[in-house]
C-alpha cells in the first residue's frame, strides 16, 4: 500500500485531534502539515506492519511541540494542574477511540501511566469546569441525551433551541459559556448560520455535532476547532467539552488583566476601536494591553471566519463578499499583532 493510501483516510481525524489538543484550527492543521512533510522526507518512519492510524498519531506526537498548547496566565490555573499527558490520553481514548494499549504506543508510554493520566484529566474536568451550556438541536431525543450528559457533568443547561432564530434569541438572553450545535435544524435553518449570528455578538467556544465530520475536517478553509461525531458516546462529549472550556478559560484569564485596565465598560476591541491600527496608535494603552486586546480580536476573527465559511455557498455572492471582508479585517489584526509582538513579518 502506498503512503498516500495508508494515511489519507486518517488525516481528517488527525486534524480533529490536533485542533482539539491545541484549541485552534490554525495550530492544529499546521501540526498535521508538519507530520505530512516529515513523512514525505522519511516515509520509512511509518511502520507498514502496524495499523496506519496508530502510526500516524505516533509520528504526530514525535514531531509535535508541547509548547504549542495555550499556556496558563499564572502558576495555579487548571492547565498548570492538568499536565499535557492527561489531556492527550483523554482525547486519544475518549474522542479518537483508541484503546489504552494503542494510546500508550502513540504516546511512547505504558498502559498504566496512560490510564492514570486519563483518569486524572477526567476528574479534573469534572471538578473544575462547571459552566452554562446552550444546546442547538432539533431532534428531541438527541437533545435530551446531550442535556443529560451535560448536566451529569455538573454543568447547567441554559436551554435547547430548535431553529436559528430560537438559538440567537436564547444566546442573547442567557449568555452561555459554551454552545453545542447541530448542523441541520428544524424548519430548514442551519446551526452554522445560528452560530455565525451568535459569534457576532459574543466570544464563546462552539462544539459542532455532525454525522459527517470529514466535511468539516478538510484543512482547506476555515473550519471548526471542535467536532463531535454522531452517534457519540458520553465520554466523547465530556472530553470535548472539557478541552474547549479549558482552552477558552485560560485564554480569557491571560487577557483579563489588560482588559480590566481599560476604563471602557465594554472591553470588546472590535467595538472600542475602528481598526487595528487605531488600537496600536492609542497613546493611553501600554504595549501589553494592546497585545492582549489584539489577541482577543484575532481569536474572535478566527471564530467569525469559521462560522462564515461553514455557512457560505459557492453560489452565494453575498456570503463570499462578507467572508472576504472578514478575511481582510483578520489579516489587518494579525499584522498589527505581529508588529506589537515584535515578530518579523
Amino acid at each position: 500500500m502506498s503512503l498516500k493510501a495508508a494515511v489519507a483516510p486518517e488525516l481528517p481525524f488527525l486534524r480533529r485531534y490536533a485542533r482539539a489538543l491545541t484549541g485552534s484550527q490554525k495550530m492544529g492543521d499546521a501540526a498535521v502539515r508538519q507530520v505530512l512533510e516529515g513523512l514525505l522526507l522519511a516515509p520509512e518512519e511509518l511502520d507498514a506492519q502496524k495499523p496506519a492510524r496508530v502510526e500516524l498519531y505516533r509520528i504526530f506526537h514525535q514531531l509535535w511541540r508541547h509548547d504549542a498548547l495555550v499556556e496558563p496566565s499564572g502558576g495555579d490555573g487548571l492547565v498548570a494542574r492538568l499536565p499535557v499527558q492527561g489531556r492527550q490520553a483523554l482525547l486519544l481514548t475518549a474522542v479518537e477511540g483508541f484503546s489504552m494499549q494503542e494510546a500508550a504506543e502513540i504516546l511512547g508510554s505504558d498502559v498504566e501511566s496512560v490510564s492514570a493520566n486519563s483518569a486524572i484529566a477526567r476528574q479534573s474536568i469534572t471538578d473544575s469546569l462547571q459552566s452554562s451550556v446552550m444546546i442547538i438541536e432539533d431532534e428531541a431525543i438527541i437533545a435530551l441525551h446531550i442535556r443529560s450528559i451535560v448536566e451529569a457533568l455538573g454543568h447547567s443547561v441554559t436551554g435547547v433551541a430548535r431553529t436559528r432564530s430560537e438559538a440567537v434569541a436564547l444566546a442573547a438572553r442567557t449568555q452561555p459559556e459554551l454552545v453545542l450545535a447541530d448542523i441541520s435544524l428544524a424548519d430548514g435553518s442551519s446551526g452554522i448560520d445560528a452560530v455565525k449570528d451568535i459569534l457576532g455578538a459574543m466570544n464563546v467556544p462552539v462544539i459542532f455535532i455532525t454525522a459527517f465530520p470529514e466535511r468539516l475536517l478538510t484543512g482547506e478553509r476555515p473550519e471548526p476547532t471542535y467536532l463531535i461525531t454522531k452517534p457519540f458516546e458520553p465520554e466523547t462529549v465530556i472530553a470535548t467539552i472539557g478541552q474547549a472550556l479549558l482552552v477558552h478559560r485560560e485564554r480569557l484569564a491571560a487577557a483579563a488583566p489588560a482588559i480590566l485596565a481599560m476604563d471602557d465598560m465594554t472591553p470588546n476591541p472590535r467595538k472600542h476601536f475602528d481598526t487595528p491600527e487605531a488600537l496600536l496608535a492609542d497613546p493611553q494603552l501600554a504595549d501589553g494591553d494592546k497585545q492582549a486586546l489584539l489577541t482577543e480580536w484575532d481569536s474572535e476573527m478566527d471564530n467569525r471566519l469559521n462560522a462564515e465559511s461553514e455557512g457560505m455557498s459557492a453560489s452565494d455572492p453575498i456570503s463570499a463578499k462578507r467572508e472576504a471582508q472578514l478575511a481582510d479585517e483578520a489579516r489587518k489584526v494579525k499584522n498589527a499583532l505581529t508588529r506589537i509582538s515584535g515578530q518579523p513579518d
